[in-house]
Order: structure tokens, then C-alpha cells, then sequence
């Protein structure tokens, strides 16, 4: 990633418009990021964070602070940055959410950040969401923010105390650097795969117990022994079944053959009885044969019998209607005479008829007259009460008008109120802000001050225990040179015990010896345990010293946070009970203005409908007004027309229903009189005609009633001579010797019946008896009792083979899973023991060193060896930096520094300024180059490297400045943000940044 150009706006200390072109920097690719304290150096590099990734390049600055307190309220805060990776060009630009001025009226309202990421001059299309812009920054430079920061962005202090580190805290920072949680959640994994394989194995092992238990059997062996067994067993059952089925068939079979010959001696008992009952019905068909014959003799006659009777039928008939006709030629003559004194009166009846008629005519034309005067009073009277209504709605829409005149007045008069008190909501947000910030600022002031009494507290802990360390590291010291000492002193006397008179000293050459050492009466020290007390003495030093410095640190941080909280809260109210009173006021009157606002549209609404309402009603009362004018017109008109029309009536005015009711009698009589005279000439032609009609009859049913009797007479004389001839003494006896045809067939049919089965019972006898010959009647109880012992030995039988083959099966399929179980056994077996070693070699068991610390050790070795290659180049290659030999061993994270002139370790704390800074830069380099490798970076074109410088000597510095250039390599950027100023004369590149009342400037300058 090589930056190109970098523009900001309303961003930290640069409130206008400023951009950054690295363009200017020709051909120098080292540069000095330089300018006063708090001019915005640091925000350069926050910029660049925020624009790729929307956040800073501290943890301790969140995106929402990074906007300017110099900038106007609508100048949005926005950061481009362009840069090349891997030969394309990008620019990506992001801006924060905040409150901008609303355009109309007062009061803010919340602007949403925006993110953009262009390929330039591919032509696409822009990518515009957040997690797209995302994902594909992550693409494009393979690092996250955190990586970004510790790779391209190299704070100076982050990897001193990594240097000094004890090897905890050593390990938490690596975890951090390198992300290898993920180590400890595969060693998690590895271990609970092992406990899950043991938990298998467990169940798998109790499965294949339970399943040999439900046989019985102590193993799989034995199980199949007793499935043995049970297949003889089912051999024996199944050869006992076949026995007893055949022994069933046998007994079935004499069974059925008894119950054969009884049916057949039962069926030859039968036919022989049937046989006997035919013979003795022989008589009475015998007698059924003569009835049969007589009655055949009788239908001979049945003619002549016929036409007798019905010549006497006849007979009797015409005399009847001869007697009839008689009767009713009486009644006619009866009915004429009374048709002919019913009109005796005619005359006088007509002339009633025409005077009724004259007088309902004349009443009819009176009712008329009355009825149209009724009229005209009826309309006049509707007329007038219509006006009345017309004048009370009138009076009703003048009062309407006059309710929605004062429903407009106190809508308006609403509405200007609530508009009033929705106008303070911005003011009342501002407030409710104001006081949200002044009651967070209290609370993080308060949780600053606990923070700071906790870092004095720990801090006051850590030299008094650093007092403690280097005091016991002084008597340990103290007692090695003792040791020392004496140790030098026994030698001495050891040597001068060899000393002889005139010979030379093996030390000093000398051939005197006037004063030669004593033995040192007692034991001598123990110059390794003094060694050890004292190297351990040194280690708890550093370490206190260390811990002192990290909690001096945390104090000085505490306390600039503190003070940093309380200039935030300035002189506002620190009481938390009072600030959450202000604040929820604040908050009341902020809903109360928003409720009001929420009001005010249905109020707007009102007051139209109000003003509506009143239109209506006005031109509701116009139109009452018309409709009453029109209404007493309506009513003058009606009453003048009723007036005209009642004079033409006679005086008094007669009642017109009872005109009515006169004029219909009048009319119900004319009716009814010329009705009756209607029906009386119609009865008395009727009369006449039915009277010479039945005279007319009386003759002719005479004559036919005498030439009936005579031929009644002739078939009497026939029938009798007939019937004599044909055997039968009279008529009456020949009539009771005839059968009706169904008879005679239910006769013929009786006695062919009786014929056909007498003949058939013969032959059945016959048969049944050759069928019974030789049969004696069997022992049916016997048989069957037979039979049934034979099925129930034959079922138990079945019923044992059944038995024996589902026991058999159970047993196979019980094998088939104690097999199947056997398998998940072995195989749970093995996967415990691969996952158990590999738990154990991640968990370090038999190693000392679990997967982490083996990936922590490897990576750190990595970063060393990076380190050592830029190390090399400093402080004449002096030094180098490596794992402690012990640590090394033993995978732990200890580090020393290796001094070549002496080849002693020692110490990373032990090292001067200049010694440390110099170790701390290279061990930043090797950790950024280690930490983008094991990320999977791309190439990145640039790297900037914040203070650390202040401390070095002349020939350190240039020590430094020279690595530095030597990171140029590559075309790399190396941008060092520092107050040295001997950097500022030994690098010609430099991005000044300018601080002034309005806003920081930064711009390059060569030279």
C-alpha cells in the first residue's frame, strides 16, 4: 500500500479543506512528520487509519472524537485518501455521523456517516456499503485495523515494554500481535474431542456389556454356544409339530367319516317319514279331483248364467230410471210456476232502479266538489307548516354559523399555542445534550479519580516493593562478593602452603615471602547458591523495576485522563443527583415540545375543518333563508286557492264521507235491483225449458223399462232348462258348483303336486335306504373328543416350534448387534487413543509446551531473527536479542540481550536509552515484518514510526537515522514522527504541520 494523496476536512486539529500530496516528496522516500505539540501530527496518521478502516490509529481515540472543534457546524468531516496497491489505484473516501444545522429553522439534525471505495479508471461502479468497503480493504491489503496498526504504524513505547516485558505480560502481547487465541481454542477443541471419545468410549463399552447381559453370556463366544442351542431346539420342536399334524389329520379325518353315516341313517329316516305323510294326504286329493270335475261341468254353463243375469240387471235398471224420470218432471213443473210469480213485480222494480241511479250521480259529483276543497285545505296546511320549518332552519343554520365561527377562533387560538411550545424542541434537545454530556462527564471524572487513587495505590505498592528488590539484591551482591573473597583468600593459602624458601611465587615472581596466606579455619561458601541468590536477586530487581515503571505509567496515564475528563466538564455541576435532575427535566421539556410537535399536524387539520365547517354553515344559512322566502309563497298560493274552491260550496258545507257513503247505497241498490231482475228472467226461461224436457223423458224410460222385463223373463226360462239338461237340479245349485279359474288351477296344481312328490319320495326312500345298508349309528362324542386332543397336541406343538424360532431369531439379531457393538467398541478405542495423544502433545504433556506456546515460541523466534537482522546494523552489532537459553529449552517467552564483546547475556532492562531505543526499533521492525507475514499481508509501500528518538546519543542517533534509511528500501515511505532536532537537520523531507487559532495546516517541504 503506497499512499498517494491523503485530503481532509473538519478532521481533528484541521478545520479546513487540507490536503496532503506525497507526490511533493520527489524522490526521497524518508520524511519528518514534524510541528509543535498538539499540532495534529499524530492525526495524520489517524486520518489514514480512519479512511481505510473507520477508526483511529489509537485505541484510546474513538471515531467520535476525531471530529474538529475548529470547524463551522455544517462543514461535513470527511477524509479521502488515495493509494496505490499492487499497480491500481484507489480512492476511498469516509466521512462521520453528526449533527449538522437543519436547513429550514433552528435545531440540528443527525447527518449518517458515508463510506466510498472507487477503482480508479477501471469504470466500476463504486463501492458504497460499509461491509463491502470492508471486506474489500481487507482484500486488497490482507490486514485488519489492529494489524494495520501494529504492521504500517509503529509506536515506540508498545514495543520497549514488550522488550522489558516479564514473560506473562510478554505472552498476553504476542497474543495480542500474533492472534493466536485460536491456538488455545484448538487446544480446547483437541481436549474436549478427548473427553467426548472417552464419553463414547464409555458408552460404547456399557452398550456392549448390556447387550451380552440381555443374552447371558460373558462374551460373544458363549452367545453363540447358546444360539447353537436354540437351532437344536427348534429342530426337535419343528419334527414334534409334523407328529402332531399328522395325528390331527387322522383324527379329522374318522371324525368326519362318523359324522358321514350319521347324516346318512338320518337322511334315510327322513325320506321314509316324508313318504308316510304323502300317503296318508292320498283321500283328500281324491275329493279335489271331484270338486275340480264338477266345477269344469259348471263353466260349460256359465254363458247362459251370465246373460241372465245381466238381462234381470237391466231389467231392474230401466224401472229405476223410469221412476226417476217421473220425480223430476214434477220438480221442473213445481220450479216454473215459482220463476213466474217472481216476476209479477217488474214494473215497479225498474222504475226504483232508475231513481237510484239519478241520485248516485248527483251525490257523486258533490263528493267530487268537497273533496277538491279538501284538497286545496290540506296542500294550504302543508304549505304553512313547511314555512315554519323553512324559519326554524333558517334560525338553526344561523346558529351553526354562529358554533363554527367560535370552533374556528379556539381551533386557531390552539393551534398557535402548541406551535409555540413545539418551537422550544430544538432548544430543549440542545439542553437535553448539554446535560447528557455534563452527567457523563461527572460520572467518567468520578470513574477517572477511582481509576487514579487505584494506579497511586498500586504504583506506592510497586516501590515499595522495588525498595524491597534492590535492597535485597544489594545484600545478595554484598554477599557473592564475600564469597568471592573468601573464596580468593583459600586459594591464597592453598598456594602459599606450596610456597619454598628461595623459590619464585607462581603469582608475583617474587623470591621473598614475609607474609604468607593463612587457611581460613571453617567451611568454605557455596559460590554457585551465592551465584544463583544473586542472578535471582537481579531477575526480582528488574522485574520490580519493570512493574514500577509499567505502574508510573499507568499512574501518569490515569492522572492525564482524570485531567483530560475534568477540562471536558469545565465548572458544570459535579453533583450526579442534581445532573440527573437537570438532565431529566431537560428530557421532560424535550418530550413535552415533542409531543407538542406531534400535535400540531392534527391541529392543522382541525383548524381547516374548522374553517370548513364554517363555510358550510354560512352558506347552510343563505340557502335556509331562500327556502323560506320560496316556502310562504308556496303557502300564500295554496291558502287562495282553497278559499275560491270552498265558496262554490253550498253553505254549510256538507261532509264528504257521508256523501260518500249516501252516493255508494245509492249505487249498491240500483245494483242489486237490476241484478235481481237479471236472474229472476233468466230463472224463469231455464224453468220452462227444463220442464218440457223432462216431460219428454218420462215416456221413453216407460217403454224401455217394459221391453227390459221381457227379455229378463225369456233368459230366466233359458238358464232353468239349460241346467236341468246339464245334470244340475236348478240355477242356484249349478251357481254354487262354479270355481273361480284361479281356484280351479290352485286345485289342479294341488293335486299334480301331491302326484310329482309322491313319486319323488319313493325314489329318495329307495335311495336313502341303499345309502344306509350295513351303517350302525357312530360315537360322535368320542370322535370329537378325539379330535380335539389331537389339535390341541398338534397347536402346542406349533406353538413351542414358533416360540423356538422367535427365540432363535432374537438371538441372531442380538448377534448381529453385540458384532456391531464389538466394532464401535474397537473403533471408539482408537479414536480416544488418537484423540487422547493428541489432547496430551497440545496440552505439553511429556513436552512442557502446549500448541500455543509452541506457536508463540516459533513466531517470537521469527520476529527475533527479523529483529537481529536489523540489530546488527546498530551500535556496531554489539548486541543481539534472543530467547533465554533455559526458555529456549523450555518454550518459554523470556527474552535477554546478548552482548558479543563479552559474550555474556544480560538484561534487556539493563540497557541504556540509546542501547534500548535502538533494541526496542529493531524489535518493532521484526515484529511488524513477522506480524504482516503471519497475516498474509500484501505488500505495503509505507511505514511510519511514532517518536522514541529523544533519547538517543549523537552517535545513536545516527545510528538510527541510518537504519531508517535503509527501510527506504524497496521505494518504501518511512514516515518518523519526532521533536529531535537533529532530525529535522539530518532529514531534508519533512510534512510540517502548522498549528493556528482556526484549524492546523500540514504541507511538505524539501530541503
Amino acid at each position: 500500500m503506497r499512499p498517494l494523496t491523503l485530503t481532509m476536512a473538519a478532521f481533528g486539529p484541521y478545520a479546513a479543506r487540507q490536503q496532503v500530496d506525497f507526490a511533493a516528496l520527489g524522490a526521497h522516500r524518508l520524511f519528518l512528520i514534524c510541528g509543535p505539540t498538539g499540532a495534529g501530527k499524530t492525526s495524520l496518521l489517524d486520518a489514514i487509519c480512519f479512511a481505510l478502516f473507520g477508526e483511529s490509529s489509537g485505541e484510546e481515540r474513538r471515531p467520535g472524537h476525531l471530529r474538529s472543534q475548529h470547524a463551522p457546524p455544517d462543514r461535513r468531516t470527511e477524509v479521502v485518501f488515495e493509494f496505490e496497491q499492487a499497480g491500481t489505484r484507489w480512492r476511498i473516501t469516509r466521512s462521520l455521523a453528526w449533527d449538522r444545522p437543519k436547513q429550514r429553522g433552528e435545531g440540528t439534525t443527525l447527518e449518517r456517516g458515508r463510506q466510498s471505495l472507487l477503482h480508479l479508471g477501471s469504470g466500476d461502479q463504486p463501492f458504497e456499503r460499509e461491509a463491502e468497503v470492508t471486506a474489500k480493504i481487507a482484500e486488497l491489503l490482507g490486514l485488519t485495523a489492529a494489524e494495520f496498526r501494529q504492521v504500517v504504524l509503529l509506536p515506540q513505547g508498545r514495543f520497549r515494554e514488550l522488550l522489558t516485558a516479564s514473560p506473562g505480560d510478554r505472552q498476553a502481547i504476542l497474543q495480542t500481535l500474533f492472534r493466536t487465541a485460536f491456538y488455545e481454542h484448538v487446544q480446547e477443541a483437541l481436549k474436549a474431542a478427548a473427553k467426548l471419545a472417552r464419553e463414547t468410549l464409555r458408552d460404547r463399552d456399557t452398550e456392549h456389556r448390556a447387550l451380552l447381559a440381555r443374552c447371558g453370556a460373558a462374551d460373544a463366544a458363549m452367545a453363540r454356544e447358546q444360539r447353537t442351542a436354540l437351532a437344536a431346539s427348534l429342530t426337535a420342536a419343528v419334527a414334534a409339530r409334523s407328529a402332531t399334524g399328522l395325528a390331527e389329520t387322522l383324527a379329522r379325518q374318522a371324525e368326519e367319516a362318523g359324522r358321514d353315516a350319521q347324516r346318512r341313517i338320518a337322511e334315510h329316516r327322513a325320506a321314509a317319514e316324508v313318504l308316510q305323510e304323502l300317503d296318508a294326504a292320498a283321500p283328500g286329493i281324491a275329493a279335489d279331483q271331484a270338486r275340480l270335475a264338477l266345477a269344469r261341468q259348471a263353466d260349460r254353463l256359465s254363458g247362459l248364467l251370465a246373460e241372465s243375469d245381466a238381462a234381470a240387471a237391466t231389467a231392474r235398471t230401466a224401472t229405476a230410471e223410469a221412476e226417476r224420470a217421473e220425480a223430476r218432471a214434477a220438480e221442473a213443473a213445481g220450479r216454473l210456476a215459482r220463476a213466474e210469480a217472481a216476476l209479477a213485480d217488474a214494473p215497479a222494480r225498474e222504475a226504483s232502479l232508475r231513481a237510484d241511479r239519478a241520485e248516485a250521480q248527483r251525490l257523486a259529483l258533490l263528493v267530487t266538489e268537497v273533496a277538491a276543497a279538501a284538497e286545496s285545505a290540506t296542500k294550504a296546511g302543508a304549505a304553512r307548516r313547511l314555512a315554519e320549518r323553512a324559519e326554524a332552519a333558517k334560525a338553526a343554520a344561523l346558529g351553526g354559523a354562529a358554533a363554527a365561527r367560535a370552533a374556528r377562533t379556539a381551533a386557531d387560538a390552539a393551534l398557535v399555542a402548541r406551535q409555540a411550545v413545539a418551537a422550544q424542541q430544538d432548544r430543549h434537545r440542545m439542553a437535553v445534550q448539554e446535560a447528557t454530556r455534563q452527567r457523563q462527564a461527572a460520572e467518567a471524572l468520578a470513574d477517572a479519580e477511582r481509576d487514579l487513587l487505584r494506579a497511586r495505590e498500586a504504583a506506592a505498592a510497586c516501590q515499595a516493593a522495588l525498595g524491597e528488590a534492590q535492597a535485597g539484591a544489594t545484600a545478595a551482591r554484598e554477599a557473592l562478593a564475600a564469597a568471592r573473597a573468601m573464596l580468593a583468600a583459600d586459594q591464597a593459602a592453598h598456594l602459599a602452603q606450596a610456597l619454598q624458601p628461595g623459590e619464585a611465587c607462581a603469582v608475583c615472581g617474587s623470591l621473598d615471602h614475609p607474609s604468607p596466606a593463612m587457611p581460613r579455619p571453617g567451611e568454605l561458601p557455596a559460590i554457585e547458591a551465592a551465584e544463583a541468590l544473586a542472578a535471582a536477586a537481579d531477575r526480582a530487581s528488574e522485574q520490580a523495576q519493570a512493574a514500577a515503571a509499567q505502574a508510573a505509567t499507568t499512574e501518569q496515564l490515569a492522572e492525564q485522563r482524570r485531567q483530560l475528563v475534568e477540562a471536558a466538564l469545565g465548572r458544570g455541576l459535579r453533583d450526579r443527583a442534581a445532573l440527573l435532575g437537570a438532565e431529566r427535566d431537560a428530557t421532560e421539556a424535550l418530550g413535552a415540545a415533542g409531543d407538542a410537535a406531534a400535535e400540531l399536524p392534527a391541529l392543522e387539520a382541525a383548524c381547516q375543518r374548522a374553517h370548513a365547517a364554517l363555510a358550510t354553515a354560512e352558506a347552510q344559512a343563505e340557502a335556509a333563508a331562500a327556502a323560506l322566502d320560496q316556502a310562504a309563497l308556496a303557502a300564500a298560493a295554496a291558502q287562495a286557492t282553497r278559499d275560491d274552491r270552498l265558496a262554490r260550496l253550498p253553505s254549510p258545507c256538507p261532509d264528504a264521507a257521508a256523501l260518500q257513503r249516501d252516493a255508494m247505497a245509492a249505487t249498491a241498490r240500483a245494483d242489486a235491483a237490476e241484478a235481481g231482475l237479471r236472474r229472476a228472467r233468466v230463472e224463469l226461461a231455464e224453468a220452462g225449458e227444463e220442464a218440457r224436457g223432462r216431460i219428454e223423458r218420462v215416456g221413453e224410460t216407460a217403454a224401455a223399462a217394459a221391453t227390459a222385463a221381457a227379455t229378463a223373463v225369456a233368459a230366466r226360462a233359458a238358464l232353468g232348462q239349460a241346467a236341468r239338461l246339464a245334470g244340475f237340479t236348478d240355477p242356484a245349485t249349478l251357481r254354487s258348483a262354479m270355481l273361480s279359474a284361479e281356484a280351479q288351477d290352485r286345485l289342479a296344481e294341488g293335486i299334480a303336486r301331491h302326484e310329482q312328490d309322491l313319486a319323488a319320495a319313493r325314489a329318495v326312500a329307495a335311495e336313502k335306504a341303499a345309502q344306509a345298508a350295513g351303517l350302525a349309528p357312530p360315537d360322535l362324542p368320542a370322535l370329537a373328543e378325539a379330535l380335539a386332543l389331537a389339535a390341541a397336541a398338534a397347536q402346542a406343538a406349533a406353538e413351542t416350534a414358533v416360540r423356538a424360532k422367535g427365540e432363535l431369531d432374537a438371538m441372531d439379531r442380538l448377534l448381529v448387534d453385540i458384532d456391531a457393538a464389538a466394532r464401535a467398541l474397537a473403533a471408539a478405542e482408537r479414536a480416544l487413543g488418537l484423540r487422547q495423544n493428541l489432547a496430551d502433545l497440545a496440552d505439553g504433556k511429556g513436552t512442557g509446551l502446549d500448541f500455543e506456546g509452541y506457536v508463540l515460541s516459533a513466531l517470537l523466534d521469527k520476529a527475533l531473527e527479523a529483529a537481529n537482522r536489523h540489530f546488527a546494523t546498530m551500535l556496531d552489532g554489539r548486541y543481539a536479542i534472543r530467547r533465554r537459553e533455559e526458555a529456549r529449552r523450555s518454550g518459554g517467552l523470556d527474552i535477554e540481550v546478548l552482548d558479543r564483546w563479552n559474550a555474556q547475556p544480560r538484561p534487556a532492562a539493563t540497557l541504556s536509552g540509546g542501547e534500548g531505543f535502538c533494541a526496542s526499533l529493531a524489535l518493532a521492525l521484526g515484529l511488524a515484518e513477522t506480524v504482516a507475514a503471519h497475516a498474509g499481508a500484501q505488500q505495503l509501500d509505507a511505514l511510519f514510526i511514532d517518536e522514541g528518538f529523544g533519547t538517543l546519543d549523537a552517535d545513536t542517533l545516527e545510528t538510527a537515522i541510518g537504519v531508517l534509511e535503509g527501510l527506504q528500501a524497496g521505494d518504501r515511505y518511512v514516515g518518523v514522527i519526532s521533536h529531535v532536532p537533529e532530525l529535522r537537520e539530518r532529514i531534508p523531507a519533512k510534512l510540517e504541520v502548522t498549528s493556528g487559532r482556526s484549524g492546523s495546516t500540514a504541507a511538505f517541504r524539501i530541503g
